[in-house]
Protein backbone atom coordinates (compact mmCIF):
# COMPACT_ATOMS: atom_id res chain seq x y z
CA UNK A 1 0.00 0.00 0.00
CA UNK A 2 1.43 3.47 -0.91
CA UNK A 3 2.10 6.17 1.59
CA UNK A 4 -0.12 8.36 0.38
CA UNK A 5 -2.78 5.86 0.77
CA UNK A 6 -1.90 4.97 4.04
CA UNK A 7 -2.20 8.47 5.05
CA UNK A 8 -5.91 9.28 3.60
CA UNK A 9 -6.71 6.36 5.11
CA UNK A 10 -5.70 7.36 8.63
CA UNK A 11 -6.79 10.51 8.55
CA UNK A 12 -10.55 8.86 6.79
CA UNK A 13 -10.25 6.53 10.15
CA UNK A 14 -9.61 10.01 12.43
CA UNK A 15 -12.58 11.59 10.90
CA UNK A 16 -15.00 8.81 11.63
CA UNK A 17 -13.53 8.80 14.98
CA UNK A 18 -14.10 12.14 15.66
CA UNK A 19 -17.52 11.56 14.47
CA UNK A 20 -18.20 9.03 16.73
CA UNK A 21 -17.62 11.10 19.35
CA UNK A 22 -14.15 9.95 20.23
CA UNK A 23 -14.72 6.83 21.88
CA UNK A 24 -12.10 4.49 23.80
CA UNK A 25 -10.77 1.55 21.48
CA UNK A 26 -12.28 0.45 17.90
CA UNK A 27 -9.26 1.50 16.16
CA UNK A 28 -9.60 -1.49 13.98
CA UNK A 29 -12.84 -1.10 13.09
CA UNK A 30 -12.10 2.73 12.22
CA UNK A 31 -9.14 2.14 10.49
CA UNK A 32 -11.42 -0.94 8.32
CA UNK A 33 -13.89 1.25 7.56
CA UNK A 34 -11.50 3.87 6.22
CA UNK A 35 -9.73 1.86 4.13
CA UNK A 36 -13.03 -0.10 2.51
CA UNK A 37 -14.16 3.84 1.69
CA UNK A 38 -10.86 4.59 -0.03
CA UNK A 39 -10.50 1.82 -1.67
CA UNK A 40 -13.96 1.88 -3.07
CA UNK A 41 -13.48 5.48 -3.95
CA UNK A 42 -10.51 4.21 -5.89
CA UNK A 43 -12.38 1.57 -7.65
CA UNK A 44 -15.54 3.82 -8.51
CA UNK A 45 -15.92 3.61 -12.41
CA UNK A 46 -13.24 1.44 -13.11
CA UNK A 47 -15.67 -2.01 -13.03
CA UNK A 48 -13.31 -3.89 -10.61
CA UNK A 49 -12.82 -3.80 -7.00
CA UNK A 50 -8.60 -3.90 -5.41
CA UNK A 51 -7.32 -6.94 -4.67
CA UNK A 52 -8.68 -7.77 -1.27
CA UNK A 53 -11.53 -5.66 -1.42
CA UNK A 54 -14.10 -8.79 -1.90
CA UNK A 55 -13.72 -9.60 1.82
CA UNK A 56 -15.15 -6.82 3.08
CA UNK A 57 -18.80 -5.71 3.74
CA UNK A 58 -19.47 -2.26 2.49
CA UNK A 59 -18.70 -0.86 6.08
CA UNK A 60 -15.19 -1.93 6.08
CA UNK A 61 -15.72 -5.28 8.29
CA UNK A 62 -14.56 -8.96 7.40
CA UNK A 63 -17.52 -10.69 5.28
CA UNK A 64 -18.75 -13.47 7.69
CA UNK A 65 -19.70 -16.98 6.45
Amino acid sequence: MSDDRDEQIRRRAYEIWEALGRPEGGQQQHWAQAEAEILADECTGTGSAPEGAEGLDPDGTPKRG
